[in-house]
């Protein structure tokens, strides 16, 4: 659960209240993240490794064993890709690169014509027939099977043949092998039903058929094909697998469509035969690092208990992979599917998707929150939180926000929704569609130079009155990591207050990794049930504190620079120094002097000047932060003798 802070009120003197969001990924993060399995194949993982890791339980099986014969569906030069929805199309070759060519044109499986020259069709919904033109002539003028049907051209011979589509001048993308099937949108699809994805009653859909499994993953494009060899073969079978997975599954069920797969995220990237993926040339695949990583896993899919596994994948989760239900509507929990920690997705491997901070102003957010319009009608002051005080969002393991619930405290009300999905709840006001991914990501886009979030795996790290530029940033940072300090109350840490001798104890102990103590302790003053009652115990028993008189501590007295220094020097175990220093107010006779002498040498405290310490000084919240995160970095400023604490031995 992560939790943010509250502003200061106006005049604290505090910078602007900011909240800083942290998190990562490029996409749904469910199963193999793309950028991971570099990252991986650069340590030394095979692709079979990877695929392990992000598929748990599954091997690697030959597709041939998943043959549904009972479906239309053969491994054989069946796959068919939707790859446009248009109502009209130019066909045509690239002559400079293939030489002379033919097309084979058939309609209702009847031959139509072959031709030589480019080819124009429209689909007539008046007439239910095609207009196919080429060299002048329409060639389904007089044939009876361009009604009611699709037209398909296929390449004659077995020589692949690079089909270059134009519409009103613009390139759909170029194809090698099979068929182009144009199927239009009134006729029946191959079950008898009318195909619901095909457009309007004159448009059509341009599909990419009669592929056989490594032809269609040829033309798949999801990786660079200049990444390491392991990576692209995990990718050639995540695709492979999903792609089968994809296909059996909808020959299972009512599927109307003339076609199997999309060529967009709807399924996967499918690009054809674009020279700029293939520089070798368009006719051979030979050359390429992908056409090499496909036919190296040549009938490979990844396998869980005989069954094809559903191998989603994306770009990168951002350090953590995710489940279904974390991500989407309804999504259904797979055994090898599961959220789990992912340091290979990292910024080593990953520099534009990995984990990355956006900073907003506490203005900006709430801004963003009381303006944002639901889906769909609500009360006009619903969701009106007012200025937000804080955030608190309960998490899954994946860090995705989708359907957690985010509970979000303003000046006006408080209220807890999901994270994207409709049907958020508001406490006591039953459910509206209140997002708060879109509500912050829609905002931030609506404004000119904000970054906006690009992932729903992220935590919303630190205090709202911390801000990034502030030198004591980190150190607040790592303290609120490490439990060292949850704030000063509702959500706030108040860098620029003066800090109390209970609060330094506490944090000590914390730091300490809260080590017991016999209580009650030696002072008076030290109330019985206290939060700082049983630190200040072990304080007093571990010699880094006598208290202000042999039974009084003063709990609620501001610490000077002069005792924090005293303090933390006696937590390092009292260790020697014979560093020098400039500040001309430290004398040799102090009881602080050895302590700062330490201080120095270790870069622990840089001294308000050059020549001045400032030891009567009160500390406050921020500065007593930096110190303890300077001496956790440093661990041969301790004493041999001393156990460092557990932050530091990790």
């Amino acid at each position: 659960m992560a939790s943010l802070l509250a502003p200061l009120p106006a005049g604290a003197g505090e910078v602007e209240p900011s909240i800083t969001f942290v998190g990562g990924g490029f996409g749904h993060g469910i199963g193999m993240s793309q950028y991971g399995a570099l990252g991986r194949a650069e340590a030394g993982h095979l692709h079979e490794e990877i695929l392990g890791f992000y598929y748990e339980g599954t091997v690697l099986s030959s597709v041939d064993g998943f043959d549904d014969t009972t479906t239309d569906f053969g491994l054989d030069d069946d796959i068919d890709v939707l790859v446009s929805v248009r109502t009209k199309v130019a066909v045509s070759t690239p002559r400079e690169q293939v030489g002379s060519w033919e097309l084979d044109v058939t309609a209702d499986g009847q031959p139509v014509a072959t031709i030589t020259e480019p080819l124009e069709a429209t689909w007539d919904s008046n007439s239910n027939r095609w207009s196919a033109i080429s060299n002048g002539s329409d060639i389904c003028s007089d044939v009876d099977a361009c009604a009611n049907s699709s037209l398909e051209l296929a390449m004659s011979g077995d020589e692949y043949v690079v089909l270059e589509q134009q519409i009103d001048g613009n390139n759909i993308g170029k194809y090698r092998g099979g068929k182009i099937i144009l199927h239009p949108a009134t006729v029946n699809g191959p079950k008898g039903t009318q195909p619901a994805r095909c457009g309007g009653t004159s448009s059509f859909c341009v599909i990419h058929g009669d592929l056989d499994l490594q032809e269609y993953l040829y033309g798949v494009s999801e990786v660079p094909f200049s990444w390491h060899e392991e990576a692209l073969m995990a990718q050639a079978v995540a695709a492979r697998s999903y792609a089968v997975s994809r296909v059996l599954a909808r020959n299972a069920s009512s599927w109307p469509d003339p076609f199997d797969l999309y060529d967009s995220v709807s399924d996967q990237k499918y690009v054809g035969w674009d020279e700029e993926n293939y520089p070798g040339g368009w006719v051979e695949c030979d050359g390429t690092t992908w056409c090499a990583a496909v036919d190296a896993t040549d009938n490979l899919i990844v396998d869980y208990q005989g069954e094809v596994a559903e191998t989603f994948y994306s770009a990168s989760n951002g350090g953590a992979t995710a489940e279904p239900p974390d991500v989407w509507a309804g999504g259904t929990t797979r055994p090898y599917l599961q959220a789990k920690a992912d340091p290979f997705d990292s910024g080593d491997h990953n520099p534009s998707y990995s984990v990355r901070e956006r900073v907003y102003t506490v203005a900006q957010v709430s801004e963003w929150l009381n303006s944002y319009t639901p889906p769909y009608p609500v009360p006009p002051d619903q969701l009106r939180v007012g200025t937000v005080q804080s955030i608190t969002i309960d998490a899954p393991p994946s860090g995705r926000v989708s359907f957690a619930p985010v509970t979000i405290a303003g000046s006006a009300k408080t209220v807890t929704v999901t994270g994207r999905v409709s049907g958020g709840q508001i406490v006591d006001d039953g459910p509206y569609g209140f997002r708060f991914y879109t509500a912050i990501k829609e905002g931030c886009e609506a404004t000119p130079g904000c970054d906006p979030l690009i992932s729903t795996n992220f935590k919303i790290a630190g205090f709202f009155d911390v801000h990034f530029d502030d030198f004591f940033y980190e150190a607040v940072s790592w303290m609120s990591s490490e439990r060292i300090t949850t704030g000063t109350g509702p959500n706030i840490f108040s860098p620029n207050r003066s800090i109390t001798r209970a609060e330094t104890a506490t944090f000590l102990w914390r730091f300490a990794d809260k080590p017991p103590a016999v209580l009650p302790g030696p002072f008076d003053d030290v109330a019985i049930g206290s939060f700082y009652e049983e630190a200040v115990a072990w304080m007093s028993a571990e010699r880094i504190t006598t208290g202000k008189t042999a039974t009084t501590f003063s709990p609620t007295d501001t610490v000077t620079r002069g005792q924090i220094a005293t303090f933390l020097w006696r937590f390092a175990g009292s260790p020697e120094s014979v560093a020098e220093h400039n500040f001309e107010d430290v004398g040799s006779d102090r009881y602080y002097s050895d302590a700062v002498r330490w201080m120095v040498e270790w870069d622990i405290t840089t001294g308000t000047a050059h020549d001045r310490f400032s030891p009567d000084d009160p500390l406050n919240r921020g500065q007593i932060a930096t110190f303890m995160w300077r001496l956790n970095r440093t661990p041969d400023a301790f004493h041999p003798n001393i156990v460092l604490p557990s932050s530091m031995r990790t």
